[in-house]
C-alpha cells in the first residue's frame, strides 16, 4: 500500500529499490537504545540507494498511527509525530548508520492522511528528484503524489475496518506517466 506505492515512486528515480530489505546482522556491536532492533532477521519497509546521498543507501520505515487512540488523546497531533518518529529512529537509526553504513528516514502518517515532519521532508525531496527526471510541473508532481499516497492510506484504513480480503496486489507502472495529463484529467485542483 504506502510501502508499495513509495517504492514504486524511488524506482523512479534511484537505483537498487527493495522492500523489506533484511538488515545487515549484529556481529558484537552494542545498541544505544535497549528498544533497538537487534534480532538478526530485522527488516524495514524500503531501501533505496543514492536517495539522500549519491551512492548511499537510504532505508526507510513506513508507521500510520490513529491520532484518536486513547494513547494520543492528551498529546497534540505535532507531538505525537514526534514520539512514533522517535520510536522508529531509537529502533533502526543507530543500527542503519552504523552497522549498515546508510541513512533512515522515518516515514510517520496519520489515518487521517497527516504526515510527519521527516515525512514531509522526505516527499518534498522524492518530488524534486521526480521533478527534474521527468521534466514536469512541481505542482502536477506533488498533486500527483499526494493523492497516490492518500489513497494508500483510505485503503489501509479501510482494511483494519473491514479486515483482510486477499487479492493480488497491483503495482502502477509510472515510468511514462505524464503527470500534468494525469491531473488534469482528474480533476486535481493544484
Amino acid at each position: 500500500m504506502v510501502r508499495d506505492v513509495t517504492a514504486s515512486m524511488l524506482r523512479e528515480v534511484c537505483r537498487d529499490v527493495s522492500t523489506e530489505p533484511t538488515l545487515l546482522p549484529l556481529d558484537g556491536e552494542h545498541m544505544r537504545y535497549r528498544t533497538a532492533n537487534t534480532t538478526n532477521e530485522a527488516r524495514v519497509d524500503i531501501s533505496a540507494r543514492g536517495f539522500w546521498t549519491r551512492g548511499q543507501r537510504a532505508f526507510m520505515d513506513i508507521r500510520i498511527f490513529d491520532p484518536m487512540a486513547a494513547c494520543h488523546r492528551e498529546i497534540s497531533l505535532e507531538t505525537a509525530h514526534q514520539r512514533n518518529e522517535q520510536e522508529k529512529i531509537r529502533a533502526y537509526g543507530e543500527r542503519i548508520q552504523h552497522v549498515d553504513q546508510g541513512s533512515f528516514t522515518p516515514l510517520v502518517f496519520t489515518t487521517s492522511v497527516g504526515m510527519g515532519p521527516k515525512a514531509k521532508c522526505f516527499y518534498s525531496r522524492l518530488a524534486d528528484v521526480m521533478v527534474e527526471k521527468k521534466h514536469q510541473p512541481r505542482s502536477h508532481v506533488v498533486a500527483w503524489m499526494r493523492c497516490h499516497l492518500s489513497f494508500s492510506l483510505l485503503r489501509f484504513a479501510l482494511l483494519c475496518l473491514r479486515g483482510t480480503r486477499y487479492s493480488a496486489p497491483t503495482t502502477t507502472d509510472i515510468a511514462g506517466l505524464d503527470y500534468q495529463a494525469t491531473v488534469v484529467e482528474s480533476g486535481i485542483i493544484v
